[in-house]
Parts: structure tokens; C-alpha cells; sequence
């Protein structure tokens, strides 16, 4: 490769496209690892402003660089299905809930600080390319040339759910409309939160309602689906104010909040790099936990690493840089592929399967592994809670006669 061009030719040395969650949070992690004390970091994104446009919860089992940023708790947790109800708690761990605005709030504060790092909004990106010593990104405004680009832009979700000839590529879509609600009355237990209320039709696949109270008249309720596509936002509206008077007694309410996403949870995750200097991070990048679509942790423990990596690298950039971190193990990735494959193929199983989840697998356990952050022990322990004759027939037939082998994530070598 010739030599890398001298750095006055460059607008950066790091170029992050998308200034989301994933950009802002390696932004942030840069700094924290004092690699923007020797490069220059530039993040494009288009839209102008920043508001309260979605919602990020998870159970506290990974340190993150946001604690400040976090709204509620809840100490108890509950799975309900028609066959029953499970509510689990356990010492020292609680369900946190992370608004947007309060995220953004505290990253631009933290990379506003930094001389080094620069945010430009309202810059659309259009294409990334290698070239010789780095990389050229065009944008509406004009090209950027940096050594080093990462791209946490949205990756349009796949229209529908698929199994492939062998399970290999099964893909569900998770979709959703969340809407937070002030009742009229008191309708909701402030201390409890419902991760997934299966007591809901299911003739259109996977289905469930999320319900996260932060007072006895206030919630944020989520009507979801895995599986389908995108439904109009009527639709879900409708189905959340049928559950709310069939679980909740109420008609009466007004909407003080609305979001809508849809997050891909593929059982073979997109790489993590797209070319020799472009790393895919975020969702586009498959932080988004396959079985499950949660990516918030999964996202600050991937910056966390890239901020590792790129460290070493900082003290001498005109050398190649290394490889892009694995978002998940490859434990978790074969434990994904078999779990995600069987609910494409039998979603009518799925309440069972989440509600001996959480009835039968310790508590910290569980939140551990939902987030891989768990062991060994923690996998066993999962996998001791669920039927084992049809998964280890999931598991043949996605693997074959073969002895299964964990998935390497694209060509990124072990963390």
C-alpha cells in the first residue's frame, strides 16, 4: 500500500458516520482511552438536533460510561404468557431504563469537552471507500478524507423474515411502536416491569406488549412484534389501547410520548468491517443481540473495545490499523443461530421458551447471558431451562452432520 498522505491532506484521522448511539459512545470512549490526545476524530450525521427519539433498558450487568443518563428502576421484572405469570427479582440488580434525550445530553457533553473531537450535523453520507492510506467518504457537502472511518449508519432492515435451505440464515425482524401514556386513574404498578406480556393475539407472529411504569398513572407501553414486517403506526395504537383496557382497566388516557423502530436480529450478524479501513459499529456492525434485539450494552462494551484497539494504534497511525473487535462470542453466536432459526420455524413456542427462560434460570444468570456477559456455566444453565429435544433437532439441522462450530463474526479476530 503507498505511504499514507501527511496529515494535512486529511479532514480527520478517524471519521465516525452516524452520530447515534454507536458514534457518540466511540466518541466518547476515545477520548476516555486518550486516544484523541494524539488523532482527530470527525462525526457526520443528518440530522440537525437531537430529542428523545427512543429508548434504550437493560439490566445493569456491563459498566457503561452513562449511569447519570439513566430514569427509572425497577426492581422486580414479570414474563406473563396464557399458561402463566413469572415475576423475579434479585439482589443488588434492577431494570434500568435509558431515554434518549438524557443519553444525547451526556455524550455531547463529554465529546464537547474534547478539542479533538468535532461534530458536524446536518451532513449526509453517501458512500465509503478505501483508498491508498485511509479512506474517502463523500458526503452532500463534499468529500472527507481520513485515515480510518467508522460507519454507524442505519442499515434499512430486511423487509421479511427468512429460514434458508439449512437454518444457517434465519432472520426475524423486530419491530415496534411504544407509546407513553398518563391514565386517568391509577392503572400501573410503579415497581414492576413487564419485559413481555405474550397474553395478545399471535396469529400474526411472535407478539408481545412491554410495559415499563415510572408512576401508578404514567408507562411507557410497547406493542412488539418478532416477526413480519412493519405494521402502519395506527395499528399498534389500536393494540395498545385494547391491552390497556383488557390488563389495565382503562380507556382513558392521553399520549404524552411516541417512538417506533425495528431492529434486525439475524442469527449470522453483518461483519464488523466493510473494507480494509471501514468498521461497521452499532446495529450495522450486529450489536443488536440476535435472539433477543437488545444492543444498548452490547454497543458500549464494542466502543470500549474499538477505544482498546485503536490506542495502540494512535501512537503510530501510518502503519495499517488492527482489526475490528467481535461484538459477541462465538458461543453466543452458535447458542443465537439454533435459538433464532427455531423461532422462525415454530414461533408459536416462543412464550414457553421465554417464560421458562425466566422462570427456571437464575436471575443475574439470565440477565447475563441476554447480554452476553455471562459463562459458561451461565450457557449450561440457559440451556438446562429449555426443551432439549427440539433444540438439539434445531441444532442439527442447522449444522448438519457436523460437529457445530462456532460462527467466526466475518474475518474480525478474538477480543
Amino acid at each position: 500500500m503507498p505511504p499514507t498522505a501527511p496529515s494535512d491532506r486529511l479532514d480527520a484521522d478517524i471519521v465516525i458516520a452516524g452520530a447515534g448511539a454507536a458514534g457518540l459512545s466511540c466518541a466518547v470512549q476515545l477520548g476516555r482511552t486518550g486516544v484523541t490526545r494524539q488523532l482527530r476524530v470527525l462525526l457526520l450525521d443528518p440530522r440537525e438536533a437531537y430529542g428523545r427519539d427512543r429508548t434504550w433498558c437493560f439490566w445493569d450487568v456491563v459498566p457503561h460510561p452513562f449511569p447519570d443518563a439513566v430514569s427509572h428502576t425497577w426492581p422486580t421484572w414479570r414474563v406473563a404468557t396464557p399458561a402463566g405469570t413469572v415475576e423475579r427479582s434479585w439482589p443488588g440488580l434492577a431494570y434500568r431504563h435509558l431515554p434518549a434525550d438524557a443519553f444525547y445530553e451526556a455524550a455531547l457533553a463529554s465529546i464537547g469537552a474534547d478539542p479533538a473531537v468535532e461534530l458536524r450535523l446536518g451532513t449526509r453520507v453517501g458512500t465509503i471507500e478505501d483508498v491508498p492510506g485511509g479512506v474517502l467518504v463523500r458526503t452532500e457537502r463534499g468529500p472527507v478524507r481520513a485515515r480510518l472511518a467508522l460507519d454507524g449508519r442505519p442499515r434499512r432492515p430486511r423487509p421479511e423474515p427468512a429460514a434458508g435451505r439449512d437454518g444457517r440464515h434465519a432472520r426475524l425482524l423486530q419491530h415496534f411502536h411504544g407509546e407513553v401514556v398518563r391514565t386517568a386513574g391509577d392503572a400501573f404498578d410503579p415497581g414492576i416491569a413487564t419485559v413481555m406480556d405474550f397474553r395478545v393475539p399471535q396469529e400474526t407472529g411472535i407478539h408481545f406488549v412491554y410495559v415499563l411504569p415510572f408512576d401508578r398513572r404514567t408507562a411507557l407501553v410497547e406493542d412488539t412484534y418478532f416477526a413480519g414486517t412493519p405494521r402502519p403506526v395506527e395499528d399498534y395504537a389500536a393494540e395498545i389501547r385494547s391491552y390497556l383496557e383488557t390488563r389495565h382497566g382503562t380507556s382513558r388516557f392521553e399520549v404524552l410520548h411516541a417512538e417506533t423502530g425495528a431492529i434486525p436480529m439475524d442469527a449470522r450478524p453483518p461483519s464488523p468491517r466493510s473494507g480494509a479501513r471501514i468498521w461497521n459499529i452499532g446495529v450495522r456492525g450486529g450489536a443488536a443481540r440476535p435472539s433477543t434485539g437488545y444492543a444498548f450494552l452490547a454497543i458500549q462494551r464494542q466502543a470500549a473495545r474499538i477505544a482498546e484497539r485503536l490506542a495502540a494504534w494512535a501512537e503510530a497511525p501510518t502503519r495499517p490499523p488492527p482489526g475490528p473487535p467481535r461484538v459477541y462470542s462465538r458461543r453466543a453466536a452458535f447458542l443465537d443461530r439454533v435459538f433464532v432459526s427455531h423461532l422462525l420455524r415454530r414461533p408459536e413456542t416462543a412464550p414457553d421458551l421465554f417464560l421458562r427462560l425466566f422462570a427456571r434460570v437464575r436471575p443475574d444468570a439470565l440477565a447475563r447471558f441476554l447480554f452476553d456477559g455471562g459463562s459458561p456455566l451461565d450457557d449450561l444453565r440457559v440451556m438446562a431451562a429449555l426443551p432439549a429435544l427440539p433444540l438439539v433437532a434445531e441444532t442439527i439441522r442447522v449444522y448438519g452432520s457436523r460437529p457445530p462450530r462456532s460462527p467466526r463474526a466475518g474475518n474480525a479476530p478474538s477480543p
